[in-house]
């Protein structure tokens, strides 16, 4: 075989053209999916109330009171939620739920969640406090906000802070 026979036949004029606007277009798409979301700030997501349920045997539930707020122009149509909840580096309650309201552009929406408790961790961090006396504990509350849009990942929001036993500890 000679080297010309392994040569592109050179390219025609439209087919020049042809190129230059699938990249064009090409470019364009990928810009504009980039922009989908330019400034989307994630929502925030607070306690609000706790209110104790029957328990059932070994397992204890509760309400959770939860304020959601929406610092976007956009409403927040949310099709599920789970979430946590640690104190002191033990997961005491865990939950999920589908049933949360849509909440307004630069609004918020108050949504009361299940929670189901873990009993050996909840004895564990009752175990810690009798065995250290302390002025507070640390919690984490952790949401995954599920928006049901597929190219937009969950939505993670985690709330942090110390809640205080009092002057002299426990």
């Amino acid at each position: 075989m000679t080297k010309q026979q392994w040569r592109a036949a050179p390219a025609s004029p439209g087919d020049t053209h042809a190129y230059t606007l699938w990249i064009l277009l090409s470019f364009l798409l990928l810009n504009g999916c980039a922009t989908l979301t330019p400034s989307f700030e994630t929502p925030s997501v607070s306690v609000t109330s706790l209110r104790l349920l029957p328990s059932t045997g070994l397992e204890q539930s509760f309400e959770v009171g939860l304020q959601v707020t929406n610092p976007n122009s956009r409403a927040l149509k949310l099709k599920g939620m789970s979430y946590s909840l640690t104190i002191d580096d033990y997961k005491l309650a865990s939950g999920v739920t589908a049933d949360i309201p849509e909440i307004a552009g630069y609004g918020s929406a108050r949504v009361t969640v299940p929670v189901t408790a873990s009993l050996m961790n909840s004895l564990r961090l009752v175990q810690s406090l009798v065995s250290t006396k302390r002025e507070q504990l640390s919690y984490r509350l952790e949401a995954s906000l599920d928006t049901g849009i597929r190219l937009m990942p969950r939505i993670k929001v985690v709330e942090e802070g110390a809640l205080p036993l009092g002057p002299n500890g426990t």
